[in-house]
């Protein structure tokens, strides 16, 4: 059996990391890593978006909490 992997949406990239992450990409959010179960749990608190897919986390992401993140705002 394979094991579970996680894609975690950062919005720092982290001082450390566990040993079985791997950096994949960043976006406009943050900074995307692929890891196991036991290193979500290790990004958890600092996560925006903690997800099964890549495709969420490629396409315009939902992130946990939508209030925090500064608005961009001003006339056109």
């Amino acid at each position: 059996m394979r094991p579970k992997k996680r894609y975690v949406l950062l919005r720092d990239y982290p001082k450390e990391e566990p040993e079985n992450s791997k950096f994949l990409f960043q976006n406009s959010s943050g900074f995307v890593f692929k890891t196991d179960l036991k290193g979500a749990e290790f990004f958890r608190k600092d996560a925006l978006l903690i997800s099964g897919s890549i495709w969420k986390l490629k396409t315009h992401p939902k992130v946990l909490y939508p209030r925090r993140l500064p608005k961009k705002g001003g006339m056109k």
